[in-house]
């Protein structure tokens, strides 16, 4: 340990030198008072007047690497944890040729000013139909316990400003890519077609390329988008939100629906707020996605091409004093009308942390 004899700066405060410092005011405070004279003792939270020079304690790497994580520790005051579950179905006509479901366990914690947030997967588990599409989600199972152990900055309208250990995350896809190549799925996606074995890695380095890239995979997934979000229909807007993504039906075709936040219900301690997308029909063009339903869907079908639509809805249960969401339901049902349907209905609930 070396101790450094800090001359105060106009300005400084010992919240801003804690800071700088990777340390407390507290832990500030009591080295400084240890290690100086009784008339240079700080007591509460500000300096003496007189005071000119501040005792600080340098700590080496790994000191300043576990100050770092007991500081984030202590900030994450509100904990939820949340068990959801995800039904995936697909439909050709009334038929269903696809259904995963999905349930997954998580920790949820944020701070007093919810600035700052962190998400931590605990369980996953699925069924899927056709069976033989499990050995895909085996394959990267692990991953999805490294890239859902995650902190978050938060901006001041509840959404995702920046992915604080993205680095780590980063870090662990690296450790993660030879056993993704050397599992069963890898081996038999190269067996049949070594471009498309190649691809799945490419995906996997351009998801986690940089932080904007992975933060579009956590946009996609509705455990972020339901808790992350500018849900509060208290609040008054010059306009409706857009919300934007791609066709999961069609290729390469942006979708764009204007959100309408309303309250369904409120009491002293609760409140239930509904979202609802209505589909820009003005935005789509309409003979593309013909194009597309001819080339890929008709001749499997036969019917020819109906009309295009898209159902989005939202359900959020809001604890008041908790100041956390305890409950919510999503419907999102994308389809080509009495031909084609993608359906996915996720269900979130509190439970005891």
């Amino acid at each position: 340990m070396e101790l450094i004899h800090y001359k105060i700066q106009k300005g400084d405060t010992l919240e801003s030198i804690a800071e700088n410092n990777k340390q407390t005011v507290k832990e500030i405070i009591n080295f400084h008072n240890q290690h100086c004279g009784v008339t240079n003792f700080i007591i509460g939270n500000k300096f003496p007047a007189h005071l000119q020079y501040l005792f600080l304690e340098e700590k080496n790497e790994e000191e300043k690497r576990k100050a770092v994580e007991e500081s984030a520790e202590s900030e994450f005051t509100q904990k939820s944890r949340y068990r959801c579950e995800q039904f995936n179905t697909t439909k050709l006509e009334d038929r269903v040729t696809f259904h995963c479901n999905t349930k997954k366990e998580y920790t949820v914690e944020q701070n007093s000013l919810n600035t700052k947030a962190r998400v931590k997967l605990k369980e996953y588990l699925y069924k899927i139909n056709p069976e033989n599409l499990a050995l895909a989600l085996e394959a990267v199972k692990e991953l999805e316990f490294d890239k859902e152990n995650a902190t978050f900055d938060l901006n001041d309208d509840n959404t995702i400003k920046k992915i604080v250990n993205f680095s780590q995350i980063k870090e662990k896809w690296e450790l993660f890519k030879p056993k993704l190549a050397a599992s069963e799925f890898y081996r038999q996606v190269e067996k049949i077609n070594s471009k498309a074995a190649e691809d799945i890695i490419k995906g996997g380095a351009i998801e986690f390329e940089n932080e904007s890239n992975l933060r579009k995979t956590y946009d996609k997934s509705l455990l972020y988008h339901v808790l992350f979000n500018d849900y509060n229909a208290h609040k008054k807007r010059i306009k409706n939100p857009i919300l934007k993504f791609t066709s999961q039906i069609f290729v390469n075709i942006p979708v764009e629906l204007e959100l309408q936040h309303s309250i369904i219900k409120e009491d002293d301690y609760f409140v239930e707020y509904r979202t609802v997308g209505k589909l820009l029909r003005e935005k789509i063009d309409n003979s593309i996605l013909e194009d597309q339903y001819n080339q890929f869907y008709k001749p499997i079908i036969e019917y020819s091409f109906s009309e295009y639509n898209y159902d989005y809805r939202v359900r959020r249960m809001f604890d008041k004093q908790k100041g956390s969401i305890v409950n919510a339901s999503v419907l999102i049902k994308e389809e080509v009308k009495n031909n084609y349907q993608n359906i996915t209905q996720f269900d979130l609930k509190q439970i005891d942390y």
